[in-house]
């Protein structure tokens, strides 16, 4: 699909136009969201440009990912976002800057790239060329990536009350470890988006002067992604904190009812014993047969079980 930003009007802002084409003067942002070969096509004619493939956009090599070409600036990141309804995800999202306009291409729905309401989407409204787009747009990532990690915070802080308080640690153990997974994997993607969105920053301000990008703007989006990911990084130290402690509390009551059942089993160990030498058809143990006999192995078999317990509590095993 593609959708083509276009300021119509010198005092209107930028928005969706119809019947406007890529190469047209007025249009500023064409975004191009899981396009087809034929669409790829149109806006590769249009703005004299190569379109790098889905595998292309993927590659982990800076060099593929970072680079000037016939007069355009391609970058390429990994953002967070959504298809459909379904969970975040982590993509490649590409960057062209060429001449006056911004070509986005993309496969997913990152929540900055959703105009209509919010600081980034003002900021994209009020753009007067591609390089402000692009701006806005990275203003927007980093936002919406400090929101995840902050997000992540508040759900670790909930889960850790949760786990080390007496109900948490009676149970509810494992819904705790997976929902901390949830929460790792999410952390995990965000910090890898942080350093992907820093090396195209990184990239950028290296081309700030050719391309009339904001230097001093990129270089406040350097050190914010720096800060970010110095909190999410800690935030990972503390996951893996929560996951050994919430696996040494499983230990743990593993190891009571393990407890309980060597005592369980213990305790029925001498009335066993009991009752195979009574059940020992000896000629010399005549006393075996006689009627108070059973009474006296009846009274072994309760009293050799409480002498047992009352030795465990008194050795406070």
């Amino acid at each position: 699909m593609i959708t083509i930003y276009a300021r119509v009007a010198p005092n209107e802002p930028l928005s969706p136009t119809q019947g406007i084409a890529p190469n047209d003067e007025r249009a500023l942002w064409i975004d191009l969201e899981n396009p087809t070969d034929a669409e790829e096509s149109f806006v590769e004619t249009a703005l004299a440009l190569d379109v790098p493939t889905h595998a292309e956009r993927g590659a982990l090599e800076e060099s593929a990912r970072f680079y000037e070409e016939n007069g355009a600036l391609i970058m390429t990141a990994t953002l967070l976002g959504r298809r459909d309804d379904g969970p975040f995800i982590s993509d490649a999202v590409m960057f062209v800057l060429i001449g006056n306009k911004l070509v986005t291409v993309r496969t997913i729905r990152p929540r900055a790239f959703e105009i209509g309401e919010g600081r980034a989407s003002a900021r994209v409204q009020r753009a007067q060329s591609g390089a402000d787009v692009l701006m806005a747009l990275l203003d927007g990532v980093g936002e919406r990536l400090a929101d995840r990690i902050a997000e992540a915070t508040r759900e670790m802080n909930e889960l850790a009350s949760q786990i080390f308080s007496e109900q948490g640690a009676a149970g509810g153990l494992r819904e705790n470890m997976r929902k901390l997974g949830l929460v790792g994997s999410l952390l995990a993607q965000a910090l890898d988006s942080l350093s992907s969105v820093k090396q195209l920053v990184n990239f950028a301000i290296a081309s700030a002067g050719a391309c009339d990008l904001d230097r001093a703007r990129l270089e406040a989006m350097r050190r914010d992604a720096q800060e970010v990911e110095r909190a999410g990084l800690a935030l990972q130290d503390r996951l893996v904190f929560l996951l050994d402690a919430a696996v040494g509390l499983v230990s743990v009551n593993q190891n009571e009812i393990l407890k309980a059942l060597s005592v369980a089993t213990i305790a029925f160990v001498p009335p066993t014993l009991i009752a195979s030498i009574f059940g020992m058809n000896f000629e010399h143990m005549t006393w075996f047969q006689e009627s108070w006999g059973p009474w006296i192995g009846f009274a072994l078999m309760l009293a050799a079980p409480a002498a047992l317990f009352g030795l465990a509590k008194w050795r406070r095993w």
